[in-house]
């Protein structure tokens, strides 16, 4: 086992966990269902809608705080660092343990980032959602918008991916397979670039701030061993935090909202069985603020 402590988590590169997971035993079926899942229910899903293949029901769920937060097409490198996030994770274990070793650990993640997919799908199926998006002239934005159909925004799997690797990962390293200083370092490392992929997807106007508290809502209650209230509250608490252009008071007013939702979804969802119901009630009845009207 090789000690790490002076190596950064982004030095760690992905092309090897590429050419493993879909192919070592440990971790053959478990990738493949990962990757049908996204496939189907995620991108094929919107496609289907797009070409009226099936009519799901699509909500606007914009809000009036989307208008402060800056349009920044330039974060689109950290919008598209989303996938290597959770992946360098799984290349760090393969070179610190060993690529057998390392792939054992990873398949317990891509079980849970499965069943994420999944969760997330069963309440799309009901119920599809979108957000304005403002014009372009960036390529690479271009090309994201023509193969994301963008009608899956809430819950936004960003948000509930990125929670849920930071969770996994901070509950990995308290472990003694770790040095103190690799479990310091990259937790923090995890963390902070973490927020920085989070804060590029309202920036990008990939979601409204509407879109974070039903993510935060559905991990609570889908993998409430990872990700509790007092994990999804500081979470949300450090967004845009790093952003100058947005005023104090108007950051206290995004993150209150945030909250506020969050927690109806909660108290709401301890009367039902099912976790969606709150957030399809939330969406049924909902009146968008209309970006165009400004």
């Amino acid at each position: 086992m090789k000690d790490f402590s002076s190596r950064p988590l982004h030095t760690f590169g992905v092309l090897q966990c590429y050419a493993t997971l879909l192919v070592r035993p440990q971790s053959f079926l478990t990738a493949w269902k990962f990757l049908y899942t996204a496939a189907t229910k995620f991108f094929l899903f919107q496609f289907m809608r797009k070409f009226r293949i099936i009519r799901t029901k699509v909500v606007h769920v914009d809000h009036e705080l989307d208008n402060y937060i800056p349009f920044k097409p330039e974060v689109l490198d950290i919008y598209l660092d989303f996938i290597n996030f959770w992946l360098r994770p799984i290349s760090m274990m393969q070179q610190k343990f060993g690529v057998r070793k390392g792939t054992e650990i990873a398949n317990e993640f891509l079980k849970y980032i499965t069943l994420t997919y999944r969760e997330a799908y069963n309440l799309y199926k009901k119920c599809m959602t979108t957000t304005c998006q403002p014009k372009t002239d960036n390529a690479g934005l271009k090309f994201i918008r023509l193969m994301d159909p963008h009608y899956l925004c809430v819950p936004s799997l960003h948000i509930a991916v990125i929670i849920l690797t930071t969770s996994f990962y901070r509950h990995l390293f308290e472990q003694d397979l770790f040095t103190e200083q690799e479990k310091k370092n990259w937790i923090q490392e995890l963390e902070a670039h973490g927020m920085e992929i989070a804060d590029s997807v309202l920036y990008l106007k990939q979601h409204s701030v509407n879109c974070i508290p039903a993510a935060l809502y559905m991990m609570t209650k889908i993998v409430p061993e990872l990700v509790s209230p007092t994990v999804a509250v500081p979470f949300l608490d450090k967004l845009l935090r790093n952003d100058t252009s947005i005023d104090n008071t108007t950051q206290k007013k995004i993150t209150e909202h945030i909250q506020f939702i969050y927690e109806r979804f909660l108290l709401e969802g301890t009367m039902e069985d099912d976790w969606k119901t709150p957030v399809l009630r939330w969406l049924d009845t909902y009146e968008p603020y209309n970006a165009h009207s400004v």
